[in-house]
């Protein structure tokens, strides 16, 4: 596994076996080809070595893998060129989550049945009992992200540039139990952000983070996605409200309150029935601009998926394994990312010596 991880890192960085060779002043050439096919072994100062030359952290060496993160979100559909960077990430985060697991740092939730709806009105009822679990009842979403961890799913808000918007993984527990881990890329719209959570969270909700991207499946986790984010009740609702406003501000008004992305909104008021096909079309074209939000009376509240962020109760857990002395401070900060620095953390009373045992980069 180590050789894999070491050749699948060198091939990333664009590196022969040649290059990582001269680059560790390695005398003999053929000692990296060794390494990558298990021949010979790997001291722990030559992969400390590896590492900093491949630009990857130890824990990504040694960690356990994660299966194909393939439920990635592009318009595109799957593209493995667009998400090497979130595979990366999220191997990172599932493999600190399987710790803070092990540690009892973080619980498992009930493992979701693997039952992807095959109509709209199932996708409708999923996201219904979602929203009932969570504690939600037709309102706008506050915090999402808090929402998604009482749903058994954490996340991390980070910068991934020129790559797909987001993707989760299922990291076991047990049999019956088991928690998920998504990876936004926070170089998106702000509203579009808030739908790649939500289409996550719907492939952890039906059991199916590692579907294989069929046109049906992804259709069904589109449809939970958007009426967990924009229920039917309530943009209802807010849409009679307003029954002398035209059609476009009492869109922008729903948009503007339930954060969502103008494209996905006006998509859910033809899916309930609000506006027709023509009017969906019409809208699509031209997106609000603020003072559209202004004039429907509508609130803009600053964008809360900014890089980097993790999920509350994460982020929680992960300082009170520090303050436990189940985390070192190195361990605890590089499991923050950023989130919180160094200089934010404060000093532990009584660090014992030993803290942790068998995690990398403790």
């Amino acid at each position: 596994m180590l050789g894999k991880r070491i050749a699948e890192a060198r091939v990333a960085a664009g590196m022969s076996q040649r290059d990582l060779s001269v680059a560790l002043q390695q005398a003999d050439h053929t000692t990296i080809s060794k390494m990558e096919s298990g021949i010979r072994r790997v001291s722990a100062t030559e992969i400390f070595a590896i590492a900093q030359v491949l630009g990857r952290p130890l824990q990504w060496f040694v960690m356990e893998e994660v299966p194909a993160a393939i439920s990635r979100r592009t318009d595109d559909g799957f593209d493995p060129e667009l998400g090497v960077l979130l595979d990366d990430a999220i191997e990172l985060l599932a493999d600190d989550a399987r710790s803070l697991l092990r540690k009892g740092l973080i619980v498992a939730h009930p493992r979701p049945a693997a039952a992807v709806p095959t109509t709209y009105a199932d996708a409708e009822r999923v996201a219904e009992v979602a929203r009932e679990r969570a504690g939600l009842q037709n309102e706008p979403i506050a915090d999402i992200l808090a929402v998604c961890e009482k749903l058994g799913m954490h996340v991390y808000v980070g910068n991934y540039g020129e790559s797909a918007d987001g993707t989760c993984v299922t990291v076991d527990s047990t049999d019956e139990t088991a928690t998920a881990v998504a990876v936004i890329n926070a170089e998106r719209p702000s509203g579009r952000k808030r739908v790649t959570v939500a289409h996550e969270l719907a492939h952890w909700l039906v059991g199916d983070a590692y579907d294989a991207h069929s046109a049906d499946s992804e259709t069904m986790v589109k449809a939970v996605a958007i009426h967990f984010l924009i229920p039917r009740a309530g943009a209802t609702a807010l849409w009679n409200d307003y029954a002398r406003d035209s059609p476009r501000r009492r869109a922008t008004r729903i948009a503007g309150t339930y954060r969502v992305s103008w494209t996905a909104t006006v998509n859910q008021l033809k899916n309930i029935g609000l506006i027709s096909e023509h009017e969906r079309l019409t809208m699509a074209r031209v997106k609000p601009l603020v003072s559209e939000f202004i004039a429907a009376g509508v609130s803009l509240i600053p964008d809360d998926l900014m890089a980097p962020r993790l999920s509350p109760q994460l982020a929680a857990a992960i300082v009170r394994g520090y303050e436990g002395a189940k985390l070192t401070r190195k361990r605890a900060l590089m499991m923050l990312r950023g989130s919180i620095g160094d200089a934010q953390l404060r000093q532990r009373d009584d660090a014992p010596f030993e803290v942790i045992q068998g995690d990398a980069g403790a």
